[in-house]
């Protein structure tokens, strides 16, 4: 069943395309009456130019009646909650699994925030003005099939040195590391102005870096997640796989290879 926001767009195409229609009519006239002109042809030339007042008039009543075409509230409509039910809905029927946490929209691998305002969501840090939600569903489908962009390595390799500059010089670089707390890498990594990278992308990148065990640094450390005593203090960093189970990520630590 169409929702009100797709209901008021079919509405809106089917006066457009009556509009169209009109002023296609009136430059099809208008082109017969050229190519009589340029022919010489009186018979053709006084023929079009009565019909064209007829197509004239069409195409002005088509464009008068598009003056109130457009009077949906689609802010209301996105900061109600009624846009992200019919989101929902469209998901589902593309078969894509798509779940809210806190304001957060998840549809795995990506993260989408519905900016109200703006009349428009953001998918990551772009923003995407195409909200219908049937289309936005079918964009979405497109980009999860689409390859992969996330690099493992280079995101391990960020890490890694962020975690180098918070430890200092009190790992020997042959025991165990000490467990970091990930806000805290997170915290290093957005240090400038003006950095652009919420804790949510963060944490789903450290779900897709986890799912990678085999990854080592370029000096062969490996990574830990671990969870325990060890980590009871620490903030943690919590984001949605594909079924919308929770992960928790607290700290990190770096272990010899071996």
């Amino acid at each position: 069943m169409a929702s009100e926001f797709e209901d008021e767009l079919i509405s809106l195409e089917a006066r457009l395309e009556k509009a169209q229609k009109a002023a296609e009519g009136l430059v099809s006239g208008l082109k017969r009456v050229r190519r009589a002109a340029g022919a010489g042809n009186v018979s053709d030339i006084v023929k079009g130019l009565d019909g064209l007042n007829a197509r004239l008039a069409d195409a002005q009543f088509a464009a008068r009646d598009l003056s109130d075409a457009w009077r949906f509230d689609a802010s209301a409509y996105m900061a109600d909650g009624r846009f992200l039910a019919d989101l929902q809905a469209a998901a589902a029927e593309q078969r894509l699994e798509m779940f809210e946490r806190e304001g957060r929209i998840y549809c795995f691998p990506l993260l989408l925030r519905i900016d109200a305002n703006q009349s428009a969501v953001r998918v990551g840090r772009k923003i995407e003005r195409r909200v219908r939600p049937s289309e936005l569903a079918r964009l979405l489908a497109k980009a999860q099939k689409a390859p992969q962009r996330f690099r493992e390595p280079a995101f391990l390799d960020l890490i890694w040195r962020a975690y180098r500059r918070l430890v200092g010089r009190e790992w020997n670089g042959i025991d165990p590391g000490r467990v970091v707390a990930l806000i805290d890498i997170h915290e290093t990594l957005t240090l400038l102005p003006g950095s652009d990278y919420p804790t949510e992308e963060f944490a789903r990148d450290l779900l897709l870096l986890d799912r990678r065990p085999e990854l080592r640094t370029r000096s062969g450390e490996r990574f830990e997640f671990p969870h325990g005593t060890t980590t009871k203090s620490i903030r943690p960093l919590i984001v949605y796989d594909e079924q919308g189970a929770e992960r928790v990520y607290y700290g990190i630590r770096f272990v010899p290879g071996g």
